[in-house]
């Protein structure tokens, strides 16, 4: 735990050496701030719980507060609303690594770990939201087979069991009628699915509705081919939606045949291979920006412009490198069932939609015809380094990562 949190964490009392304070214990790490409104209605709730678990039931558990108050006055008002423990608010450097490892991208968000610091869930405040008691502490998420349930509707109203989908891919399609965007991808998407299909894929759709009534549903389900979870089935489409963490519609999970997530959200991917030839869309180890941007908030990221003056073999060669490193970092993160250290992205020039942004957010867009790598920290507060090169290079690219890791870019502020 002092590698995450650091030799001393603060307590009402004063300071506690973090390895004696935490020993044992699951720990819940709270991203919260007093300026956030639904951070100040969520805190006494999470102190209720917290009690009830310490006080009245005994188990071994923790909270630290990691502050992203404006000031440390701020942060004293706060904190002393709080039972718990907090990271002391002048280690600002280690906040942002907490954030930056938990991929904190909104307040409150509560994090909790075992004993060791692996995470159990990262959705903690869903968690006590559902129950506040603490009777299903410490909050270890159910497995997708548990979520998913066993049975499902088809067209005809008639029940498919999971059993019957043995062998597939399956896709859970969150998506509802009132959503414009819903309703420009659920044609498209049925093309694809009819193409797979047609060609005897062993791939299913299963649609969670967020419709408001049944009335929609059936309405909006009429235009699908595929399978639903039945309406009346709440639920269940709500601990599907927490289970693979929508936060929005269209969403389209991909789970392979052993119920392990393929794909968080490939409804880009669908959309930019109507055909399916990248079926069953996994992870990409490099990946047009202009195309498919919706990686690049949540993880650092290695940018390639080809730009101008560069032929295309010396431009390839970049590429193959990238995709080459991008396949180490997914077989990585399978290994380890953990999130992917970097993303991979390219550009064909500066004129692309997306890269074009990215261009004039830096505050020195004056080269950017020339070929160039890009660091970009988008997590870390928009961070960014052009690498200093005459022309990109293969053997920059381990390079360019190694000196991130190490500490050695000197980052910049995307404007």
């Amino acid at each position: 735990m002092e590698s995450l949190f650091g030799p001393k964490l603060q307590s009402k009392e004063g300071e506690l050496n973090t390895s004696e304070a935490l020993k044992d214990k699951v720990v819940g790490v709270y991203f919260s701030a007093h300026w956030c409104p639904p951070c100040r209605s969520f805190t006494p709730e999470l102190a209720k719980t917290y009690k009830l678990l310490t006080e009245e039931q005994s188990k071994n558990f923790e909270i630290v507060f990691v502050s992203s108050d404006n000031d440390e006055s701020g942060f004293n008002e706060y904190y002393r609303t709080m039972p718990w423990l907090a990271l002391p608010y002048a280690d600002r450097d280690r906040k942002g690594a907490l954030s930056k490892n938990f991929k904190v991208s909104g307040i409150p968000t509560l994090v909790i770990l075992d004993p060791s610091g692996s995470i159990i869930t990262k959705d903690g405040r869903s968690m006590v939201d559902g129950d506040p008691t603490g009777a299903d502490f410490p909050w270890v998420p159910p497995a997708v087979k548990d979520v998913l349930g066993n049975a499902f509707v088809n067209k005809d109203g008639e029940t498919v069991t999971l059993a019957e989908l043995e062998g597939h891919h399956i896709a859970i399609y969150f998506s509802a009628h009132w959503c414009p965007p819903c309703r420009s991808f659920t044609p498209n998407l049925a093309k694809t699915y009819n193409k797979l299909k047609e060609k005897g894929v062993k791939f299913e759709i299963i649609f969670a509705s967020s419709d408001k009534n049944e009335e929609g549903f059936k309405e909006y389900y009429g235009e699908m081919p595929w399978l639903a979870v039945p309406y009346a089935d709440r639920e269940r489409k709500q601990k599907l939606s927490q289970k693979f963490g929508v936060t929005g519609i269209p969403c389209l999970v991909i789970l392979g045949p052993d119920l392990e997530v393929v794909n968080g959200n490939a409804r880009n991917r669908v959309s930019s291979d109507p055909d399916a030839a990248e079926y069953p869309w996994g992870a990409k180890p490099l990946i047009d920006l202009d195309e498919d941007p919706s990686n690049i908030n949540d993880y650092v990221s290695l940018l390639f412009i080809k730009g101008e003056g560069m032929d295309d073999g010396a431009a390839k060669a970049v590429m193959d490198k990238m995709t080459s490193s991008g396949e180490q970092y997914i077989e990585k993160a399978k290994a380890s069932k953990d999130d992917q250290e970097f993303m991979f992205f390219y550009s064909n020039g500066a004129s692309g939609k997306v890269t074009s942004s990215v261009l004039e957010a830096m505050e020195n867009p004056a080269s950017a015809d020339k070929p160039m790598l890009v660091v970009l920290d988008i997590p870390e507060g928009g961070k960014y380094c052009v690498i200093e090169c005459d022309m990109p290079t293969p053997d920059l690219v381990d390079s360019a990562l190694a000196d991130y890791k190490a500490g050695k870019l000197t980052m910049q502020q995307l404007c």
